[in-house]
């Protein structure tokens, strides 16, 4: 058999644009024939692959799921909302759903290493893309662990669209148990579907953020020429203040009752559920292609 050399190899990638391993592993079957080894390629699919990867992928879906002790979400994404909704792709979703909750992944980069059968989630993706000829990509990824005096609710709205992880934590026994603060939880995720918070709180916010709201305060309150230059400063602020309310979970008006901030409800719940604790310790929000 001909020795297969990195410049085969290379030759091999920039005629089909597919990784250095696949094409060593065409070469080495086709005896390093790279007229074959490209057409090895193309039946297996991977030259398909490599031609979409450079479409956009806009469509898809948001999965999420939990174990005893984790909660996740990721957005797997297709180029057509006709392929989001196939078979395939929702199978393809259960399997890297399934593959997350038997493993351990901080990442993205460890998620696609993680075992699909005899592939990984990555080659599981390929599998798929091959066999349906679009761009599929898992384009982001969050987790968080649950420890003992926690709880997690994940919530899925119009079959991905959106998908939502709230966890609380607390201090005592709560009434009812553990589930009595996974419902706790519900609601707030609930809220955070319909209200997409940027930040727990103020602290959590972007700088340039805050920055964008102090000019357009600024700019509002020099064109309305009602305040004087010396509470120019003073009416900034309050103004900013203001506004930065709508972006922090803790501070938004309640998405069923606009007369209650999500702190006040938090403050119901965990009067109602008899704990000395009860705080919003994490919360991950993806919106399909947002």
């Amino acid at each position: 058999m001909a020795a297969i050399t990195a410049q085969m190899v290379n030759s091999l990638r920039e005629k089909t644009g597919v990784g250095m391993m696949k094409c060593k592993e065409a070469l080495v079957t086709c005896e390093g024939d790279v007229d074959k080894a490209v057409e090895y390629l193309r039946k297996q699919g991977a030259a398909v692959a490599a031609k979409r990867a450079d479409k956009e992928a806009k469509e898809g879906a948001v999965f999420v799921g939990s174990t005893d002790s984790k909660s996740f979400a990721f957005e797997l994404t297709s180029e057509t909302d006709f392929v989001s909704k196939s078979d395939d792709f929702g199978k393809l979703g259960s399997d890297i759903t399934e593959a997350i909750k038997a493993n351990n992944a901080a990442s993205l980069e460890e998620v696609l290493k993680l075992s699909v059968g005899s592939l990984t989630v990555a080659g599981r993706i390929e599998e798929v893309l091959a066999k349906i000829g679009e761009k599929i990509e898992i384009r982001r990824f969050a987790s968080t662990a649950i420890g003992a005096n926690e709880a997690v609710a994940s919530y899925s709205h119009m079959g991905g669209k959106i998908g939502t992880v709230v966890k609380l934590a607390y201090e005592g026994t709560p009434n009812g148990g553990k589930e009595a603060v996974q419902a706790a939880a519900k609601i707030i995720a609930l809220h955070v579907t319909a209200s997409n918070p940027m930040a727990l709180d103020e602290s959590g916010l972007a700088p340039e953020l805050i920055e964008k709201e102090k000019e357009i305060a600024k700019d509002q309150i020099a064109n309305e020429g009602k305040t004087k230059p010396e509470f120019i400063d003073r009416a900034v602020e309050g103004r900013v203040k203001k506004a930065l309310k709508q972006f922090c979970l803790l501070d938004q008006e309640f998405y069923i009752d606009s007369k209650k901030i999500v702190r006040d409800v938090l403050a119901e719940e965990q009067k109602k559920l008899g704990v000395s604790k009860l705080v919003v310790a994490q919360f991950i929000r993806f919106e399909k292609g947002k």
